[in-house]
């Protein structure tokens, strides 16, 4: 029996420290962090300490070798992710660092402390409010220190670093790994200005890290981790750097063996030591009592404030005159306030939805979604459309789609905002027809003479006509002039035919100078009989993408204003001119008077509505133009000299041909 125990135990002795080569690749990149002695310490261009002899032990038992590269933690876990290395060397266990690696089995055992001057004011966690600490950046030190109140912190890439910030002054104390801690300031001789008042805040548990889901090299780092411990080698690494053995397993039998033999020596030590415990174990609880108490009151306070947060914006969300909507990465709606319900027509509970269920996000956000959530500052403000509600209930909806950001700054989803402007929409129309209707009026008052000289003519020539009839030069007369008189009379109805007709609200190719002539048709009596000079030019073929009535009520408009601040000056001869032409992309039309000009107090407030400089102006002309110029994707320029006339310059982009032309 025993030796069948003998042989079993043999061959497990055997599988567990038989060499598992896990790769095919027997040679192992490790990122170590240069800044963490005695563990990794950099001498004379060779990597030594405690965690890299023993990995070199380990390494030596399974059979691999090993490629050392100096990075800090966050380096490595990043290069850990991008499958750069095979694995981190002493990085301590934490969930933060587990959503990268695989753990192995403890390579250190240790703990956190608070190291502080010996003649700080600082006995302990409850302590440190108001006061800076120096630590290591997505730490579990930093972790653990957020929840207290106005504290400070001087966060490094490093330990090391975190501990130089400290001994340089610019923290009142450190928080870190107690071992690199001791063996810092006992090589620096600083045992007498510092000391720690915590020595084991938090434990902390080093281990050799592989990449996620490499079982087969985490087992091998696992075996031989198992093997150095079992044949002493990891004891006499321990006591090489750290010179301590009280922790070990090995050394503890030893002290039992030494106790034993000095029994009633240590057992009165142990009762004088149990009864001084007792009472540093006294102090030690009610000092951690205050600490969880302070900690316990400001997560208290933390969660008090973020509920009265959340509520304050839960009720500015539901009173917004503006429907918001968020949708998260997964185009899921996570959240809808009553008016967007409203204005949408959305009845039940939308939340946890995905956006393209609804027919007006889909069609409004497939094209919008994605350049958002991708991150680089793409965003859609102000834009406008419409929407059929219910099938029958017609709205113009302004909307705007943002990136929704979370507290770092990433991009977590987006807002989607829109406004029911659809009465907006009915005043700008009906103010449209309003001075439209107004300009007409003056248009045909102005032409009314004009159409009468025609018909004179006509009626002349139909009078004389049976007693003239076998004139030759009459009839030759008559067949020139009344085909002349009618297209004159026909151009002048024409000309309010269109301006008159409806708005289409519809942009299409125009040829510019057919718009100019249109509109001087309308001008060329009322300017004559004034006494003024109206000139125009455009070359043909002259095109742009625009409403045709709205550019006529734009020209219409401005003329009208040229022309009354030319009548101000009182004086015949005076010249509105109209111009167009063509740069390399862009079409420019150009309305100059001699009018009274701008002064500087105007030109600030011309394109205001309700401004205007006349006693019975409605103020709108000007503000109307630039809309419409805006609308139509050009720009409006007003320049002029106070007494010395104006000059308005429209600017729109050059189109090619028809064909040529896309619809937005």
């Amino acid at each position: 029996m025993k030796c069948r125990i003998g042989i079993l135990i043999a061959v497990i002795s055997m599988v567990f420290t038989m060499p598992l080569h896990a790769e095919e690749n027997n040679t192992l990149t490790v990122a170590y962090d240069p800044h963490l002695p005695p563990m990794h310490i950099n001498e004379d261009d060779r990597v030594t300490g405690f965690s890299v002899e023993l990995l070199n032990h380990v390494a030596k038992h399974t059979g691999y070798s090993v490629e050392y590269i100096p990075m800090t933690q966050e380096e490595s876990l990043r290069a850990m992710a991008n499958n750069e290395i095979d694995m981190i060397l002493s990085i301590p266990f934490s969930d933060r660092n587990a959503e990268v690696v695989e753990f192995s089995d403890s390579i250190l055992s240790t703990s956190s402390g608070l190291l502080v001057p010996k003649e700080a004011d600082i006995h302990g966690i409850s302590d440190l409010s108001s006061h800076t600490v120096a630590l290591q950046r997505h730490s579990v030190e930093e972790e653990f220190l957020r929840n207290i109140r106005r504290l400070r912190y001087q966060a490094t890439s490093n330990q090391e670093t975190a501990l130089r910030v400290f001994l340089q002054g610019r923290a009142d104390a450190f928080a870190g790994n107690v071992l690199m801690a001791e063996y810092y300031v006992q090589n620096h001789a600083l045992h007498d200005s510092y000391t720690f008042v915590e020595k084991h805040m938090l434990p902390l548990e080093y281990t050799i890290g592989v990449g996620k889901e490499r079982y087969s090299l985490l087992n091998t780092v696992n075996e031989g981790l198992r093997e150095v411990k079992s044949n002493g080698t990891y004891l006499e690494l321990y006591e090489k750097w750290f010179g301590e053995r009280e922790s070990l397993i090995v050394d503890q039998l030893w002290n039992a063996v030494r106790i034993i033999g000095t029994l009633l020596v240590i057992a009165v030590i142990l009762i004088l030591i149990w009864v001084r415990w007792n009472r540093q174990l006294q102090i030690e609880v009610k000092r951690k009592t205050t600490d969880l108490n302070v900690l316990n009151q400001s997560l208290q306070e933390q969660i008090k404030q973020t509920k009265n947060s959340t509520e304050f914006q839960r009720q500015i969300l539901n009173s917004s005159p503006r429907g918001i909507i968020t949708i998260d990465e997964e185009k899921k709606i996570t959240s809808i306030n009553p008016r967007a319900k409203h204005i949408l027509g959305m009845e039940g509970k939308y939340t946890g939805k995905f956006y393209t269920e609804h027919p007006f996000l889909k069609e409004v956000l497939h094209s919008k979604f994605s350049p958002v959530i991708e991150g680089d500052g793409t965003q859609y403000l102000g834009l406008e459309t419409t929407w059929i509600r219910n099938g029958d209930q017609k709205l113009y909806l302004r909307y705007y789609v943002y990136p929704l950001n979370d507290f770092t700054g990433d991009v977590k989803g987006i807002i989607f905002g829109l406004e029911d402007n659809t009465e907006e929409q009915k005043m700008r129309m009906q103010i449209f027809e309003q001075e439209k209707s107004r300009a007409l009026i003056r248009v045909v008052a102005g032409i009314a003479h004009e159409i009468r000289n025609p018909l004179s003519s006509i009626k002349t020539f139909v009078e004389l006509l049976p007693k003239k009839f076998q004139n030759e030069k009459f009839r030759e007369k008559m067949s020139t002039f009344l085909p002349q008189e009618i297209d004159r009379i026909n151009q002048l109805i024409e000309g309010l035919m269109n301006y008159s007709r409806p708005p289409r609200q519809k942009r299409e190719v125009v040829n510019v100078a057919t718009i100019i002539q249109d509109c001087v048709v309308l001008f060329e009596s009322a300017m004559e009989k004034k006494g003024f000079i109206l000139s125009w030019s455009a070359p043909e073929h002259l095109y742009v993408k625009v409403d045709a009535d709205q550019l006529k009520q734009v020209i219409i408009n401005l003329m009208i204003n040229g022309m009354d601040a030319m009548e101000e000056k009182n004086r015949e001869g005076l010249t509105f001119t109209i111009r167009a032409w063509k740069t390399t992309k862009m079409v420019h039309i150009v309305l100059e008077d001699e009018g009274t000009g701008i002064s500087d107090n105007a030109k600030q407030m011309l394109l205001e509505p309700f401004y205007t400089t006349k006693e019975k102006g409605t103020g709108l002309g000007l503000s109307i133009a630039h809309q419409y110029v805006t609308e139509n994707k050009g720009q409006l320029i007003i320049d002029g000299e106070e007494g010395e006339g104006t000059r308005i310059e429209l600017i729109f982009p050059f189109v090619e041909t028809r064909k040529d032309v896309i619809n937005d």
